[in-house]
């Protein structure tokens, strides 16, 4: 089938996806309950090597110490591991087990692996392209173990190893959690850097098989290199093994937090729009929230006009293209076919959404699915009275 074609199929089941998601967010104001962890490989796929070291023991070792620390901190939280022994796991599997454990969180823990040896550092993705074909290399070695698995084709609908247009349909599969699952990979290699010497690669975006259908905010981190010398004999160590994990405890505990905050504004939310009709909802207290994360932010004071001083009618609805840490000119070439049109609003953080309005919620899931060909991380968004609420 043709590459537009393809396309087109996937970004017309995009429209109920985004619907999907935007009735699940509408509902999901619980505390954060459930996260599942992924050990990556397993089995007859061992991962990365060097000598007798294994990627799929580390990575298992790091996900149940990482697990245990989660489970005495939060007890309330349930973790959830995709295996907890040295067993062969098919990557389809692993996202089906976050989706029927109804998780709030994914994460997969693997260690990266390069013929040069000089090369070195963490990183974290999330499922999308990335221009940069060093992320694609990475992302097609993880993906290899898909061979393993006999009839791999029937149950990734086609995925062909060796083909861009697979890459790139699966990288659109994710977007509903895209902001999510990049506001928990940034997280994660700010933890790194402070708990670790190992260098900062940060978070980007990469097509791994282990997350396009997971139903959740979704991440697979790489902790470091099995051929570096120095990140190797650190990730093995005692002494880096414990800071490793406590980097990923504090990234998920932020997350958490996060997460909490948010479901207590929604709860908040859902309590002022009880009351009379007509009167204007009274606004919780914005939660601050990191670079591009998405939750609520509420409109600078210097963004909201006369004219928008009038009762609320309800949200009001948009499709975010992108963050910059600057205001722009809205007829910027930088916006493509969309500039002039551009809103740009402020975030507690100090950056700036940019924003396309939409008369109706219909109009917002077309106008993404026609932008996600020119800005990949597009997004739907509701305004109610003051806050932004991504859908």
């Amino acid at each position: 089938m043709k590459l537009t074609t393809r396309l087109l199929l996937l970004l017309t089941l995009s429209f109920s996806v985004i619907a999907s998601a935007w009735a699940q967010n509408g509902e999901k104001n619980h505390r954060f309950s459930v996260i599942v962890i992924d050990a990556g490989h397993g089995g007859k796929d061992p991962g990365c090597h060097w000598g007798t070291k294994l990627e799929k023991d580390l990575n298992l070792k790091v996900a149940l110490e990482l697990g245990k620390r989660i489970s005495e901190a939060y007890p309330e939280v349930k973790v959830v591991y995709t295996r907890t022994d040295d067993t062969f796991i098919e990557l389809h599997e692993r996202g089906r087990i976050a989706n029927r454990a109804g998780a709030d969180l994914f994460l997969s823990i693997h260690t990266d692996a390069v013929g040069n040896t000089t090369a070195n550092g963490s990183s974290t993705y999330i499922m999308g392209i990335d221009k940069s074909e060093k992320n694609l290399e990475v992302a097609q070695r993880e993906n290899s173990v898909v061979v393993l698995e006999g009839d791999y084709q029937e149950k990734y609908e086609g995925y062909d190893p060796d083909s861009p247009e697979s890459y790139i349909i699966f990288s659109l599969m994710q977007y509903a959690h895209a902001e999510g699952s990049m506001a928990f990979a940034e997280m994660i290699q700010k933890h790194y850097a402070k708990n670790t010497t190992i260098a900062n690669r940060g978070a980007m975006q990469g097509p791994y098989l282990v997350l396009w259908r997971t139903a959740m905010p979704s991440v697979l981190t790489e902790m470091g290199f099995m051929t570096n010398k120095k990140d190797r004999e650190f990730l093995h160590s005692e002494a880096g093994f414990n800071k490793v994990v406590k980097a990923l405890f504090d990234a998920v505990s932020e997350y958490r937090d996060m997460f909490n905050a948010k479901a207590e504004l929604l709860v908040a939310g859902t309590m002022d729009n009880g009351a009379e009709q007509g009167a204007t909802p009274t606004t919780a207290t914005p939660v601050a929230s990191t670079e591009g994360i998405a939750a609520e932010d509420k409109v600078a004071a210097s963004e909201v006009t006369a004219s928008e001083e009038k009762p609320y009618e309800g949200p009001r609805y948009y499709v975010q293209i992108c963050t910059l840490s600057k205001h722009s000119d809205p007829n910027d070439a930088k916006f493509g076919p969309y500039k002039g049109r551009i809103e740009q609003v402020q975030t507690s953080t100090g950056s700036w959404r940019c924003m396309v309005p939409a008369e109706t919620f219909e109009e917002a899931c077309r106008l993404q699915a026609e932008a996600a060909a020119h800005f990949s991380g597009a997004f739907v968004v509701a305004r109610e009275s003051d806050y932004f609420r991504r859908l």
